[in-house]
Parts: C-alpha cells; sequence; structure tokens
C-alpha cells in the first residue's frame, strides 16, 4: 500500500512538473505572439511618426522574455537610438540587425540588467533568438515601407507644388464628376478654399445651370471612351461671386492598373479677357470703315467685312490666301520693303499700292502694319483704307492742273500763230488798199503771194485746232476706201515741192505698191504734217524723202530729212498733245504743237503704228504703217485698175 502511495505521489508530481514545463512554455509563445501582434499594430497606426513607433516597439519588447522585470531593449536604426527607461550596456544580450534592402541599416538588441534565477538552458532560449530575428526583420520592414512612403509624400509634395506654380487650372475628378484634386491657381479663379472644393460634385457646383448638361455628356464620353483625351474644349465656369470665367480645358483620361477609367484629370487654362479681347476687336473691327487683317506665316488669319468688300473675296476665300496675290505686280515689291521697314523700325509707315479686286478692278488702298501676337504666335496686324476715288480726284486734279497750263500756253501760242499772219495779211492788205495805184505788177503780186501763204498758215492752224477737238471728243470719222498709195505718195511730193520750191521733195520705192483700204484725205494729212516738219527744221536746199515699202502685211512709210535730228530723250515725247509749247517754244519754227499728235491719233484710227528715229549724220526720219488686207492685195483685176484711174483722175 505504502509503496502504491509512494508511486501515485511521484507520478503526480511528474504530471505537475510537466504541466507547469507546458504551461511555461504555452505562456512564452503567448508573450512573443502578443508581442508580434502588437509590433503589427503599431506598424498600422498612421497618426505615429516612425520614431514613435520605434520607441514604442522598443517598450514592448521586454514583455516577450522570460524575465521582463529585468529585461532592457535597444534599438538603432541611422544612427538614432531608441531605448527602454531602464536600459544599460550589459554583456548579458542578445542582438539581431535590421536590414534594408539586403543592407545594415541598424540592431535591435536585449540585454538582462538584474539578478536571475538559476538558468538550466541558457540566458536565452532558442525561440526568444527566433523571436529578435523575427522583430529584426519587421522593424526592417517597417523602415523600409516608411522611406517609400515617404518617398512617395515627396514626390506628392513635390508635384503638388509644381501643380501649385504652374499658371493654369490642374483639377482630377472621378467617375462620378466629384473632384479629388485641385490646385491653388483653380481655387484663386473659383475664388474657394481648397477644402470647400474637394470632394464637390464639379457639374453641380461649378458649372453655369444653362451649360451644365452639355459639359457633363462630354465628360462622360470621356470616361465611356468615346471622346480622346487631349482635344480642347472651351466653357465657362462659375466662381464664389457668382462671376463666370471662360476655360480653354485639356483633358486627359485616368486609369488604373488594371487599364479600367478612374476619372479624369484637366488642365484649363483662363482666356476670359483674351475672349473680352476677342470680342471687343471683333466689334471694333467689323464697324471699321479700314480694311483690317491678320497675317501670320504669310497667310490671312483673319479679314474684317470691309476688307471683304475692297476686295470682293468671301471670308472662305480670302483665309490662308497670300496677301501679296492680291497685290499689283508692280507694287509688290514696294508693299515688301515697307513691311520690312516698318516692323524692323516699329513705327507705323503708311504705303500706297493696288490691290486687283475679284472683278478685276484695280483698287487704291494705303495701309499701315505693325506687329502683334496672334494664338500665342508673331503676326503681322495691318490696316488698309481705300483712297481709289482719293486717288481719282488728285488725277483729276492734276489732269485738271494740266490742262490748265496747257489751256493758257496753247492761248499764248494761238494768240502768237494767229498775230503773225494776220499781221501780214493786214499789213500787205493795208498797203495795196493806200498804194495800189504806186504799185506796179511785180509788187502787188509778191504782196498777194504773201497774204495768200499766211491766209493758208491761218487755215492750217485752224484745221488742225478743229481736227484735235474732234479726235478728244471722238468725233472724227474715216471714209476708207481702197486707194492706190503709189499716186497718193506722189500727189503729195508734187504739191510739197510747189509750197517748198527751196527743198528738194522725193518720192522713191522699191517695187510697186497695192492698193490700200485707208481714208486718202487723212492719210494725205499725216504725210503734210510730216512733211511740214520736216521742212520747219531742215536747212534749205536739203533733201526730203518720202519712201515706202511692204514689211510683213503692212505697208510701211517714211518721210526723212537732213535736219537736226531729234534728242534721243525726247523721240517718246514728241507725239504728246502740244510737246513743242514745253519744250521748243523757243526755237524760232512755227506751230503750237499739233501737228505730230493728229498724225498720231489718224495713224492709230487707220490700225497702224507711228514712230519716229534718228539717222546719224543724217538727220531724223519718220516712220508709220498701215495694214494690208489680204482682200484688196489680191485685187488684180478690173476693179483694181479701175480704182487706180480714178484715183489719177482725182489728182
Amino acid at each position: 500500500m505504502k509503496i502504491k502511495e509512494k508511486m501515485t505521489r511521484k507520478m503526480s508530481a511528474a504530471v505537475t512538473v510537466e504541466r507547469d514545463s507546458i504551461e511555461t512554455a504555452l505562456d512564452k509563445r503567448v508573450r512573443e505572439l502578443r508581442c508580434l501582434y502588437d509590433i503589427a499594430s503599431i506598424t498600422g497606426t498612421t497618426r505615429l511618426t516612425l520614431p514613435q513607433r520605434f520607441q514604442e516597439i522598443v517598450n514592448l519588447l521586454p514583455r516577450a522574455f522570460q524575465y521582463p522585470d529585468c529585461t532592457c531593449a535597444r534599438i538603432t536604426l541611422h544612427g538614432d537610438e531608441f531605448k527602454t527607461r531602464n536600459y544599460r550596456d550589459t554583456d548579458r544580450k542578445i542582438s539581431a540587425n535590421i536590414t534594408v534592402q539586403g543592407a545594415k541599416t541598424g540592431t535591435v538588441e536585449i540585454g538582462y540588467t538584474g539578478t536571475l534565477p538559476a538558468l538550466k538552458n541558457g540566458l536565452f532560449s532558442k525561440e526568444e533568438r527566433l523571436l529578435m530575428d523575427a522583430v529584426a526583420e519587421r522593424l526592417g520592414a517597417i523602415t523600409e515601407h516608411r522611406h517609400s512612403e515617404q518617398r512617395i509624400k515627396e514626390e506628392r509634395d513635390k508635384t503638388r507644388r509644381y501643380l501649385d506654380l504652374a499658371g493654369v487650372i490642374f483639377i482630377a475628378m472621378d467617375a462620378k464628376g466629384c473632384v479629388t484634386l485641385i490646385n491653388r491657381k483653380g481655387c484663386q479663379v473659383l475664388g474657394y478654399e481648397e477644402k470647400e472644393i474637394i470632394g464637390r460634385d464639379w457639374f453641380d457646383n461649378f458649372i453655369p445651370e444653362r451649360l451644365r448638361d452639355s459639359v457633363k455628356q462630354i465628360s462622360q464620353k470621356l470616361l465611356a471612351g468615346v471622346e480622346e483625351g487631349n482635344e480642347l474644349f472651351e466653357n465657362p465656369v462659375l466662381t464664389k461671386n457668382g462671376e463666370e470665367r471662360v476655360i480653354a480645358w485639356h483633358n486627359t483620361i485616368l486609369r488604373d492598373d488594371a487599364g479600367n477609367i478612374m476619372g479624369h484629370f484637366s488642365s484649363g487654362e483662363d482666356i476670359t479677357d483674351q475672349k473680352q479681347s476677342q470680342e471687343l476687336f471683333q466689334t471694333i473691327s467689323h464697324n471699321s470703315p479700314l480694311g483690317i487683317y491678320i497675317l501670320q506665316d504669310d497667310k490671312l488669319q483673319y479679314t474684317n467685312p470691309q476688307l471683304q468688300k475692297i476686295t470682293g473675296y468671301s471670308p472662305q476665300e480670302m483665309a490662308g490666301r497670300d496677301l501679296l496675290s492680291l497685290v499689283s505686280l508692280e507694287d509688290r515689291d514696294v508693299v515688301k520693303s515697307n513691311t520690312v521697314f516698318t516692323l524692323r523700325e516699329e513705327s507705323p509707315y503708311p504705303c500706297e499700292y493696288r490691290i486687283l479686286n475679284k472683278n478685276g478692278q484695280i483698287k487704291w488702298v494705303m495701309q499701315t502694319v505693325s506687329p502683334i501676337h496672334y494664338l500665342g504666335r508673331e503676326a503681322i496686324l495691318g490696316n488698309l483704307m481705300d483712297i481709289t476715288e482719293r486717288k481719282y480726284l488728285e488725277r483729276k486734279v492734276i489732269e485738271y492742273e494740266v490742262l490748265n497750263k496747257m489751256k493758257s500756253d496753247l492761248l499764248a501760242m494761238v494768240s502768237h500763230e494767229l498775230r503773225t499772219p494776220l499781221a501780214t495779211i493786214k499789213g500787205y492788205s493795208t498797203l495795196i488798199l493806200d498804194y495800189y495805184s504806186r504799185l506796179d505788177s511785180e509788187e502787188t503780186k509778191d504782196y498777194l503771194k504773201s497774204i495768200d501763204i499766211s491766209t493758208d498758215r491761218l487755215a492750217k492752224l485752224v484745221d488742225n485746232l478743229l481736227d484735235t477737238s474732234r479726235m478728244e471728243a471722238g468725233l472724227l470719222k474715216l471714209e476708207k476706201s481702197p486707194v492706190s498709195m503709189t499716186q497718193l505718195i506722189k500727189g503729195v511730193a508734187t504739191e510739197a515741192s510747189i509750197r517748198a520750191d527751196q527743198y528738194h521733195i522725193v518720192a522713191k520705192f522699191s517695187r510697186r505698191l497695192p492698193m490700200v483700204n485707208v481714208d486718202a484725205k487723212r492719210i494725205r494729212q499725216v504725210l503734210d504734217n510730216l512733211i511740214d516738219n520736216a521742212i520747219k527744221y531742215s536747212p534749205p536746199s536739203t533733201e526730203i524723202t518720202i519712201s515706202a515699202d511692204i514689211s510683213a502685211h503692212e505697208l510701211l512709210v517714211s518721210v526723212s530729212d537732213q535736219g537736226p535730228g531729234i534728242p534721243v530723250e525726247e523721240l517718246t515725247n514728241i507725239f504728246d498733245r502740244m510737246y513743242r509749247i514745253e519744250q521748243r517754244l523757243y526755237s524760232g519754227a512755227d506751230g503750237i504743237g499739233l501737228g505730230l499728235y493728229i498724225c498720231q491719233r489718224l495713224v492709230e484710227s487707220h490700225g497702224g503704228r507711228i514712230w519716229a528715229e534718228n539717222v546719224p549724220d543724217r538727220g531724223s526720219i519718220f516712220k508709220f504703217t498701215l495694214p494690208l488686207t489680204s482682200k484688196i492685195k489680191r485685187k488684180k483685176g478690173r476693179r483694181g485698175i479701175a480704182a487706180e484711174l480714178l484715183n489719177r483722175k482725182a489728182r
């Protein structure tokens, strides 16, 4: 019985020891798990900074070990130290390295500071050492995660600073249209603080009611993937004080890691002032009496209604057109150089030039240009004034002044030209009447001859004036008929020889001349005027030659003399009306400068040309052409012969 009791007591004691051992081991495991759980809780607390988290962790570490009352702990990290209040440096300690991305950044250590009971398995158990390694690993993860969070925060803060420094609005919205981000510029434009905007529905709070549906549709199309991002949209926003500001938006779709659309990010520029300036410019330019254009890259970007009226082109036809294409060819270099000079000197300098409108009409305009910025780039602003009417009036004034001077000169010349023959006629007539009985027949004949010559001179002067008046009024009519130019020229030469017997006037032909359809009287007048002109400026006893020949489909007639010739600079002007009055008023030759002008008008009315040339050392030569028609040129039958006989009979 005693043996049995003894064995029972031994077995009970063994069970008790085993139970105590199990309880002790279980208590250790609970403390270890509790420690790891508390560390995880501290890690997930966002209100604590990294140093605060490490201090909390170092304070709870001793409770996870076998003798917490005499246990101290310390964590070192990047030179910073976190320790319990009872911490002392001791040899009775264990430690583990804290690593971040494979590199040692610190240590965690546990030590005993007081008297310990007898230890059977050493200072620290295997499980406690494993716990230290787990704590060190966890501290490394906390540090790495915290550093990542810090980097993200720094990048986020940096991005936010960039957004706040930007001169444009940045705003992010989620798929429901609620604002998740807005920068400082956006707050300034809207007049709200950031906290008053974040989380609020953008469309219901910041878009004018009349536009909410249309603007919301644009957002919905973006979120549905129907509309592409980066497209420019303009719409007004509603500020806190009720004012509307026009914003030009660029929108970008926001997607998550899986590619799903989660909202959109928009950048906007406040263009209210720009819009108001544009509207003001449009109002002014549309009501301006001046033609206004904007030129960029040598192309018209804008034209106002007045310029469209001047040119006759529609806005669509003017858009993108080269301005110089409207300028007359003669004036393009002037316009180019004036524009370059004005832009370089930065001072408006008026330029007058001609443009050709859509109907082919020439318009005179006066232009000023100045440099501007249009749509963010350099451009040219031009102003055009239609001065066509002014130019017309200026021309009329000049013509009036010229005509007035010509009238004065004509009156002076006509008075002079009339006075000389009239004085001759009056003088000799009075002489004959007063001394008729005393004059012999030869003297009387000479006086009468002088009277006859002066009368012819007066008649010619009057005829030239009348012909000029008819030509200017368009009343000169030609009576054309087939004429033998050979007989006509010979007849003119014969009559001129009788009229000016002190000159040798000859007619020369290299071949037989054809019949020409002309007004014989007017062509005779042309030849007479050219011969008289040669007589005026040639010395006596010289030869005056009339020649004619066929050149291509024209008859070429020439009258040459042996006078002093014509100055080269005057060759193109001698056919001008009353040219002699301007250049040879005191040359000593009579006439009022209408003879060559009448010749030119008569020749041109026949479809011909007339010009003058100098013959070296031999005087001058006047040439004119008359067209030959094939119908008359082929006439060689009875009608042609009969016509020639009639012309001979007329001579």
